[in-house]
């Protein structure tokens, strides 16, 4: 009896060990490398930026990642790189072109505007991206997802209404009317979940109230998260903390939608 329980022991430790090895096997440490990529469209450049944990063999889920209204810059490369550390290859496009950033609001509405009045040019820059980040190696096209922020989270929510095949699409604190919603919102194909600033003075609250209304009724798989007090920009440290100027950063805004968008992610993707 007394050998038998050995021996029941020694299987259970065996066992305990094989599962502890294969956990640190399966585990490891992100060795995420961000490089900046330029590609062309109507013959004119654009430059934007591909990060992927290269510790990571085989393709996995893509990520196309869409910039604010200022251009594509450092904070939407950090969470590129953030993105990748997680198992994803995520491409940051660029919208505007090669070398057109603004380096103020007044010129960060000034292009904003420009793509906002002009929709189908606006869908064309993210097929033309989404090509360019189902070309990456490491990329399974059958898994994508779509995240944007400011004027890149409205800009998501346009590529859902075109209609795009992909899984998931994340608008935070998105600019989040659109010309074509109401005609288009059968179109979309894709899960939705939706973060905003509950006092954003950016975005009306009958555009909040018809967008709600025009996915609800086209039947769309989404989720609408409103943060009490956070205003436009609430995930950007650099916003500052003067909610007066209508542009902050919230720090529970910031991690709530976060996680929030991991669960999306890993339950749509993975």
């Amino acid at each position: 009896m007394r050998n038998r329980f050995i021996d029941i022991r020694s299987a259970l430790i065996a066992g305990l060990m094989g599962m502890l090895f294969l956990s640190a096997a399966c585990s490891h440490e992100p060795r995420v490398v961000g490089k900046d990529l330029e590609y062309e469209q109507d013959g004119q450049p654009y430059l934007g930026y591909v990060a992927v944990d290269e510790n990571l063999e085989g393709k996995r889920p893509g990520i196309l990642l869409i910039h604010e209204w200022t251009g594509l810059g450092d904070y939407v490369k950090s969470r590129a790189d953030q993105l990748a550390a997680m198992g994803y290859t995520v491409f940051a496009m660029d919208m505007y072109g090669k070398g057109i950033r603004a380096s103020n609001h007044d010129e960060a509405a000034k292009l904003m505007t420009q793509y906002n009045e002009d929709r189908p040019t606006m869908r064309a820059r993210m097929d033309r991206a989404m090509e360019v980040l189902k070309e990456q190696g490491t990329v399974d096209p059958e898994r994508i997802a779509v995240i944007g922020y400011c004027f890149g989270g409205g800009a998501a929510i346009e590529y859902a209404l075109s209609g795009a095949d992909v899984d998931a699409i994340v608008s935070f604190h998105g600019m989040l009317a659109s010309p074509n919603l109401e005609q288009d919102a059968d179109n979309i194909k894709a899960a939705l979940q939706i973060h905003h600033g509950g006092d954003d003075g950016f975005v009306p609250a009958e555009v909040v109230e018809k967008l709600q209304n025009a996915l609800k009724e086209a039947g769309v798989d989404y989720n609408f998260y409103s943060y009490p007090g956070a205003v436009h920009g609430f995930t950007r440290p650099s916003a500052g903390s003067d909610k007066e100027s209508g542009i902050a950063y919230d720090k529970s805004a910031d991690v709530k939608s976060w996680d929030r968008m991991k669960e999306f992610l890993d339950a749509k993707l993975n």
